[in-house]
């Protein structure tokens, strides 16, 4: 398997707040369509996620912020989905 790496480093097993802040700079310059997420400790996830499903977003991802990044699926990354995307359709459940 091929290690991927930025400028010869392996960010993998870095902390998410290094990974995040080097991110974050080399999107400085991308196009206004690739976004960097924002994400927050200031609200549990329970509340993070039925915000989301009130505004009709897909979902949210929850991860554990000690975890190193991990290819593929894994237990410290869960992505949690919206019902309505489920049911087949998408639409603000307020």
């Amino acid at each position: 398997m091929q290690r991927k790496r930025l400028d010869g480093i392996d960010l993998r097993p870095r902390p998410f707040s290094d990974r995040y802040a080097r991110l974050a700079r080399m999107l400085v310059s991308a196009p206004e369509a690739i976004h960097l997420s924002e994400h927050t400790d200031d609200f549990d996830g329970a509340t993070v996620f039925a915000h989301a499903c009130r505004i009709g977003l897909e979902g949210i991802v929850a991860k554990r912020r000690q975890s190193p990044y991990r290819s593929g699926t894994c237990r410290s990354w869960v992505k949690v989905k919206n019902p309505a995307y489920l049911r087949g359709f998408a639409r603000p459940l307020a």
